[in-house]
């Protein structure tokens, strides 16, 4: 069985981004000259997904881990079912001295091996050093180390084709009421990585957890082969129900559903009684209709700002905690997202591969399987 194809199709007009279609559009002449990103690299990133825990948060520290967490035939299925493209999510803790900005000689071999495996099955990889420690990224000192590994990084990474290896600076710079700061790092990383990586397409982001609005506060480099990211969770009380890590707030909620109306959420107001937060919370995304439309509207503050700018963007996280959310309203998020997605030309990953939120691959029998209700709704293959 194949399942619908719709926005696969519509992603591949992603190839035209950097080119003529974007050059019809008025209001990009209003700023900087037009991308110099690779066609072909921004049509790969057409459908991925998060590869999370493979050197981001593995499960135990050992050398098999490292060397067969995804196995050849993994990557192959990941390819069948219709992905283009992974985010490798790489801490730095994992890979990294922190006092020296060394790449550590194991695992530099070990994510170099993972690079050409999914290479081998026609993924492009993203590589994301995927750091959530904040104290760390505004410590100089860590900053300094963190830009000498990047370029140490980048030196051993050049020898992959920049057709399929993409270089994304960090995971969601934060840097509250600091984005000078973080855009000063931004360019001394990105410099760091142009310098021995001259071919590689670079994918940044701005601070406040990299999503739309730090767009916003983003210093454009000054380099035509970058693509811009953000990612977006919205909205929150659907998106994060029940999550535990994510304020008390959604703690509480269950089963809110996807659109939203007073009248949708009407019957959940009663069992939040002890929560009053949690109550007004519900009530106001109730009120607040998010849909399809309201998703769209979103997204053009996004699309607005890459427009202006004559930039490509990218998608690299977006998903709903499945543990209290309702499959229906799952696929009606999903559906919904995808295609406001596509309409934009905006290349996505989903959060994650291998863990929840999105398709949450787990090993069955000895075989990968995927929440089919997400891949449904992201116009994925059933293989």
């Amino acid at each position: 069985m194949t399942l619908p194809r719709i926005n696969r199709r519509a992603f591949l007009r992603l190839s035209t981004l950097a080119a003529g279609s974007l050059a019809t559009r008025p209001a990009l002449l209003a700023a900087g000259p037009p991308t110099a990103v690779p066609h072909q690299r921004l049509a790969r990133l057409a459908t991925g997904a998060n590869v999370c825990r493979w050197f981001r948060a593995p499960p135990r520290n050992q050398p098999d881990h490292f060397a067969n967490y995804i196995s050849e035939a993994e990557a192959q299925f990941m390819a069948r079912l219709g992905l283009k493209h992974v985010r490798l999510c790489v801490a730095p803790r994992v890979i990294m001295d922190p006092a020296s900005g060394e790449v550590l000689a194991a695992r530099g071999q070990q994510l170099e091996a993972a690079l050409a495996r999914f290479h081998r099955a026609g993924l492009l990889v993203v590589v994301d050093p995927h750091n959530e420690d904040r104290a760390a990224e505004l410590d100089p000192r860590w900053q300094e180390a963190f830009v000498r590994f990047w370029g140490l990084l980048a030196k051993r990474l050049s020898q992959f084709d920049p057709n399929l290896t993409l270089l994304e600076i960090i995971n969601e710079p934060v840097f509250a009421h600091r984005a000078e700061e973080w855009n000063r790092l931004d360019a001394r990383l990105a410099a760091a990585i142009r310098q021995q990586a001259p071919q590689h397409t670079i994918i940044t982001s701005g601070p406040d957890w990299g999503g739309i609005d730090g767009l916003k506060k983003l210093t454009l480099l000054a380099d035509p082969n970058v693509i811009y990211s953000f990612h977006c969770y919205d909205p929150f009380p659907f998106t994060h129900q029940g999550a535990t890590w994510a304020g008390d707030a959604v703690k509480p909620l269950r089963g809110v559903p996807y659109p939203s109306s007073p009248e949708a959420v009407a019957p959940l107001l009663a069992a939040l009684e002890p929560w009053p937060a949690s109550r007004r919370m519900v009530e106001t995304y109730g009120q607040a209709r998010w849909n399809k439309a309201k998703l769209a509207a979103r997204f053009q503050q996004a699309v607005t700002w890459g427009a202006q700018n004559r930039v490509p963007l990218y998608c690299g996280e977006f998903g709903v905690f499945p543990a209290h959310s309702k499959p229906e309203h799952r696929a009606n998020w999903f559906r919904d997202f995808g295609q406001v997605l596509a309409a934009n030309h905006i290349g996505w990953a989903v959060w994650g591969w291998d863990e929840g939120f999105g398709l949450g691959r787990r090993i069955v029998d000895g075989k990968p399987v995927v929440d089919e209700v997400v891949a449904r709704a992201l116009g994925l293959n059933a293989v």
